[in-house]
């Protein structure tokens, strides 16, 4: 009489895990590429749509007075610094893809964030009449110093020149 065995043999199970491993694997590396460019992107949009949200608050403010920015920035005698205060405001729904816990949009006066450095936010700097607006987007670790962003590929920036 045959003798029916059902089931997978020890080699077959060992292969079914070894398969599964070496998919675990390369799926894990392609996550992680994409999550890092997915942040990046984040982080280059959130400094395009700042640039041109304080550029047409600027154009708003030339062509109406009054106030802009949701009513945090009045039109009539404002410098560089009363814009980045009141952008800084308006934005502060920005989140920094790289600690999501962090507003993206900050002034001069803010604190890097120790964790990440300058990545993700966009730093507004106001020098009389001209807003700098840089945002760093390198998530790497293995530059020489804190600041990841010493590189001109790791960041973008624009100068964005306001009327007084």
């Amino acid at each position: 009489k045959m003798k029916n065995n059902k089931g997978f043999t020890l080699i077959e199970l060992l292969v079914v895990v070894a398969i599964i491993g070496i998919l675990a694997a390369v799926g894990t590396v392609a996550y992680t590429g994409y999550t890092a460019s997915a942040k990046k992107s984040s982080a280059k949009s959130n400094h395009a749509s700042a640039v041109k949200y304080i550029a047409a608050e600027d154009q708003k403010c030339n062509a109406q007075g009054g106030s802009a920015m949701g009513g945090e920035l009045t039109c009539e005698g404002r410098t560089g610094a009363d814009i980045v205060t009141a952008a800084v405001t308006a934005l502060a729904d920005f989140k920094n893809p790289f600690s999501a816990s962090n507003s993206a949009v900050r002034g001069t006066d803010d604190a890097s964030d120790s964790e990440t450095g300058d990545q993700g936010y966009v730093n507004l700097v106001a020098a009389g009449n001209t807003i700098t607006v840089t945002t760093c987007f390198d998530d790497s670790t293995d530059n020489d110093t804190a600041d990841a962003c010493n590189v001109a590929a790791d960041k973008i920036s624009n100068d964005i020149e306001v009327a007084e």
